[in-house]
């Protein structure tokens, strides 16, 4: 098989090639090479903050705070040594126990959680619980055989306080946005 090529010829044909001009002038008189900037364009950005306040949650936790308080103090006058019901000491002009004062730590412990987690329903759960347990104590302040030693006067403001939580626990929780627009330069 033959093949005839053009390209064959041509590179059996070669030419000698000679300079044409040669530059002498220093490079500096070049001129410089050119760079296109970037192309900025701008960008609106829109932020949108939300600000809640749950009444609840602050109510409950003050509240909380309080019973802890309350009822660290007065398990530490009363001992934890012996018998719960006994001494029965004095704390913030009304009597008490040990075991009152582990009550009052326990349900302010747990207030406090219940506000921390923002959780209305659990708020509202220990509010009618606690409004019960205050109840009893108002009507009936040897509730458990006077192992409490609490006081009439002590169980009204235990029923005020657990009324406000419940009431707080019913309002709604408030919620602001704001927004704010600014320009932000894109390349």
């Amino acid at each position: 098989m033959h093949v005839n090529s053009d390209k064959s010829m041509i590179v059996d044909q070669r030419e000698e090639l000679t300079p044409v001009a040669v530059v002498t002038e220093p490079l500096t008189t070049m001129p410089p090479p050119v760079v296109q900037a970037p192309i900025i364009e701008a960008a609106a950005v829109q932020t949108v903050r939300t600000t809640t306040v749950d009444p609840a949650a602050i109510i409950a936790c003050i509240i909380g705070i309080a019973l802890l308080v309350l009822g660290g103090i007065t398990a530490a006058r009363a001992s934890l040594d012996g018998a719960l019901d006994e001494p029965v000491v004095t704390v913030a002009g009304y009597t008490a126990t040990a075991l009152l004062g582990l009550i009052e730590l326990g349900f302010g412990l747990f207030l406090v959680i219940a506000a921390l987690s923002r959780s209305q329903g659990t708020i509202l759960f220990f509010g009618i619980a606690g409004l019960a347990a205050s109840l009893v104590a108002v009507f009936q302040p040897t509730v458990g055989g006077g192992s409490l030693a609490i006081e009439r006067g002590l169980a009204v403001w235990f029923t005020l306080a657990m009324a406000t939580v419940i009431v707080s626990a019913l309002l709604p929780t408030i919620r602001r946005r704001s927004s704010t627009r600014r320009l932000v330069d894109v390349v």
